[in-house]
């Protein structure tokens, strides 16, 4: 469009320069050049225009959390068979008024074992993988062979209220802290009885076995009365309603009330906390029965 107005200014230039154009024919021009740029279409122009626009957008951010959750985690412990694990019992009404062990008792005892007789009170024996429990040379020998187990015999009569007693040897120094032996009393069978001992540590302790479960009365204590090893140490327990009587070496250790066992016959027993083949002997056992 831009040439074809060019071209008609020039061609009137050129007319009035030549003296030709007259105003007819300026006119006339005029209407032509009007009707030329009529007749032409309308021109598209692209416009390109930059417009900043806000746009809102959501954008999903993994943010690591930590959360502390309380966990309570049960741990079950198995003990060895046969070893003495004792559980939380109600501590017992003690005493410490020392008195005569026989006290009220008949003078002659119902038992008086020397182990000259085997067959005289029908003592248990036995030899298993893990223990021996044997007479010899006029002694009864207790043996444990293995480490955190518990041998025990019983024999004699079935007894009430009595003062028991036992004359106890480790023949050697080889028993180590823990290592335990003593008396067994009032024993209905092997899964309910009271169980009294000393340790090779100078220690003393008063068990019950209930239904097969170990239970404390006397937690192990010190006491000066327990002489050193490889020396003898005799031991008694008196039993007396629910009064239980402890001594070492003819000497008062301390009295408890437990009523749970009424009667039972008799036992001795080796303990081996860390020692294997622990052997114990024992001789002169003796019950004299209390107000019978």
């Amino acid at each position: 469009m831009k040439k074809l107005l060019l071209t008609l200014a020039v061609l009137a230039l050129l007319t009035s320069a030549c003296g030709i154009a007259t105003g007819d024919t300026q006119a006339t021009v005029a209407a032509q050049v009007a009707a030329t740029v009529a007749a032409q279409p309308p021109q598209q122009v692209q416009v390109t225009v930059e417009v900043p626009v806000e746009v809102l957008a959501t954008v999903e951010v993994q943010v690591p959390v930590t959360v502390e959750v309380p966990v309570t985690v049960l741990v079950e412990a198995t003990p060895a068979a046969d070893t003495p694990q004792p559980g939380a019992t109600n501590p017992p009404a003690v005493s410490t008024n020392a008195q005569d062990p026989l006290t009220g008792a008949n003078p002659a005892p119902v038992i008086d074992e020397k182990f000259d007789f085997p067959d005289k009170y029908y003592w248990y024996l036995f030899d298993s993988s893990t223990g021996e429990g044997k007479i010899e040379d006029e002694t009864f020998i207790l043996v444990a062979k293995e480490p955190e187990r518990v041998e025990w015999t019983f024999g004699g009569k079935k007894f009430g209220n009595a003062y028991v007693t036992a004359k106890t040897l480790v023949p050697d120094t080889t028993c180590k802290a823990g290592d335990n032996w003593g008396m067994i009393f009032r024993m209905k069978d092997n899964a309910n009885f009271y169980m009294f001992g000393v340790s090779c540590d100078g220690k003393y302790r008063l068990l019950k076995r209930v239904d097969g479960a170990w239970e404390t009365i006397v937690d192990f204590a010190d006491s000066d009365a327990i002489a050193d090893l490889g020396q003898r140490n005799v031991l008694g327990v008196r039993a007396a309603g629910n009064q239980i009587s402890l001594y070492t070496n003819d000497q008062f250790l301390v009295t408890v009330a437990d009523g749970t066992f009424a009667e039972g016959v008799v036992g001795m027993y080796v303990g081996s906390r860390l020692t294997p083949n622990l052997t114990v002997s024992f001789d002169d056992i003796a019950v004299y029965t209390i107000g019978q």
